[in-house]
Formats: C-alpha cells, sequence, structure tokens
C-alpha cells in the first residue's frame, strides 16, 4: 500500500518521555503541543502486574488514544504539568513522575541532520523502520522493537517523526503518594502501540503521523 501525504494525516506534535522504576511501574508521558485535539498532556501506566492504564485528560483524549493504541482500563484524571525546558514533571491522578533529561549529545544531532522535509515524509520513515533494527542499538541502546511505522493496535497506519533524542539521566515517581523507587531500564514492549520504548529511560521530541479513523477502523477490545 502506497504511503499517504503527510497532510492527509492526523499529526501530533511535543515530546514522550519514559521511564521505568524498580516497583515495576512503568510510565510514558505524552506532550503534545499541537495536535487535533489541542494541546494536552496524557500518561499511559504499566502497573506492576502487566496492566496497562491510560491517564487521559478529557474523555476526547481518551478516546482518540483508546482507539488507537490498546489498553486494559481507562481513566479521565485531572492531568498538571508536562515539559517545562528542563525537566518533565507531571501529575495524573494517582501517579506523580519527574524524569530529567540529560544534555543533548551527538544523537541529537544524528537526528536534527535529516532534514525536515524528509523526515516528515511517510514514504521515508518506511525506509527508516527498516534500518532501525540494525542501526537502533548504537542510536538508542535497548532498541529491541523499536519502529518507526507501522500498523496501530487499533488498526490504523502510523509513522514516528524523531527530531531529537536525549538520555534520561534520573527521575522518580510515585503512586498513591507511595515512592516507586529508583529510576530502571523498561521492558523491551509495553504492549500498548505498534512500536515498543527504548528499554533505556529516554526524551524524545516528535512528531507523530496517524491515519485518520474511518467508519471500517474498529477499537481495540476492553478487557
Amino acid at each position: 500500500m502506497a504511503a499517504p501525504r503527510a497532510r492527509d494525516l492526523d499529526r501530533f506534535q511535543g515530546a514522550i518521555a519514559a521511564g521505568a522504576f524498580a516497583s515495576g511501574d512503568q510510565v510514558v508521558v505524552g506532550m503534545w503541543g499541537r495536535s487535533p485535539l489541542g494541546s494536552f498532556v496524557d500518561v499511559m501506566w504499566v502497573r506492576p502486574d502487566g496492566e496497562r492504564v491510560l491517564l487521559a485528560p478529557s474523555r476526547e483524549v481518551r478516546d482518540y488514544v483508546g482507539g488507537v493504541y490498546a489498553f486494559d482500563r481507562e481513566e479521565v484524571v485531572a492531568v498538571r504539568g508536562g515539559w517545562d525546558g528542563h525537566r518533565v514533571e507531571v501529575t495524573a491522578g494517582p501517579v506523580h513522575v519527574r524524569l530529567d533529561p540529560s544534555r543533548r549529545d551527538w544523537r541529537s544531532w544524528v537526528f536534527a541532520l535529516r532534514p525536515r522535509p524528509l523526515r516528515r515524509s511517510p514514504a521515508w520513515l518506511n525506509v527508516e523502520d527498516r534500518l532501525v533494527g540494525p542501526l537502533g542499538w548504537l542510536l538508542l541502546g535497548g532498541a529491541a522493537g523499536v519502529r518507526v511505522s507501522g500498523l496501530t493496535p487499533g488498526g490504523r497506519r502510523e509513522w514516528y517523526s524523531t527530531d531529537d533524542y536525549r538520555r534520561v539521566a534520573g527521575g522518580t515517581l510515585e503512586v498513591d503518594g507511595r515512592d516507586a523507587g529508583v529510576l530502571t531500564d523498561l521492558r523491551p514492549d509495553l504492549g500498548v502501540g505498534l512500536s515498543a520504548f527504548p528499554t533505556r529511560p529516554a526524551f524524545v521530541q516528535l512528531v507523530t503521523l496517524i491515519e485518520r479513523p474511518g467508519p471500517s477502523v474498529p477499537r481495540p477490545g476492553r478487557r
């Protein structure tokens, strides 16, 4: 199937930060400055027992994100915070997470070297998807399962256009006021979307392009 034009896709511009903790809790924080849903922050939380929970700031975000990715539970909660240019700090329902990205290094410049029109092209991102396997370990470390394009659990095609990548140097997580312990590597695949997140905690600035929903696109089954 031919790749569509970027202008025909839903575009989410912002950043994702993720980390895991000694308790077994893992969080992926999405911070979107521009999107079809406006500006918002959401949290994908994987509990120690493997339950995948979406913490969304509105029903609109819950329905859209829940229709693209796979969760066991979806909740609308108060969400505060985001990326202030120095750190990520977000409170979403019972979760309070802080992640501290390191300074830019050579990986940031490798991602920035790609011309912007090229990295926004779904056709080119399909090529990058074939390269991420052999090259991802060098750029990201712990990149098993990382994808650039593919089919989401909700049946839509999706492309990740990365602009910047930084390691996360430190962080904390509290769940219902309880300390989740030290920052650790993530599992190779959280089972939420088409792509795994790099296992090493990281902060990624990117544009996500998602096929617009149609009447034949199913919603993932709830558990």
